[in-house]
């Protein structure tokens, strides 16, 4: 689902923190929203794709990016040997919630890069 915030909150692409680099097709300020991105190089370079990408292709796509990171944070938990969240120490669930949102952002930058198709 493209987010289009009336000022950078968060990343087009990745989901992480958006500074203010945007993209919007050229000759339409004002007549478009913003779509907001962070300073990662990939994602500034993918705001074009991602802001003309059609919805259900972006839709898809993000599914299937969130499903990858479920399933290295699985791995997370595998290597760790605990299966029930609630045993996890405050630090392990931190870093459980970091890999889900890096290797969310990290399979859509690729599988946009690559263009993985969403099916």
């Amino acid at each position: 689902m493209r987010v289009f915030d009336k000022e950078p909150v968060c990343c087009g692409v990745c989901r992480r923190e958006a500074t203010g680099i945007g993209y919007m097709p050229p000759g339409t300020k004002g007549r478009q929203p913003v779509l907001w991105l962070c300073e990662e190089p990939q994602c500034i370079s993918l705001g074009r794709g991602i802001f003309h990408m059609m919805p259900k292709t972006l839709s898809a796509t993000e599914a299937l990016a969130l499903q990858d990171a479920g399933a290295d944070a699985g791995a997370y938990l595998e290597r760790l040997g605990k299966f029930n969240l609630s045993e996890l120490s405050e630090k392990e669930w931190t870093n459980f919630l970091t890999t889900i949102l890096n290797s969310y952002g990290d399979n859509m930058r690729k599988r946009v890069t690559n263009a993985i198709a969403p099916f």
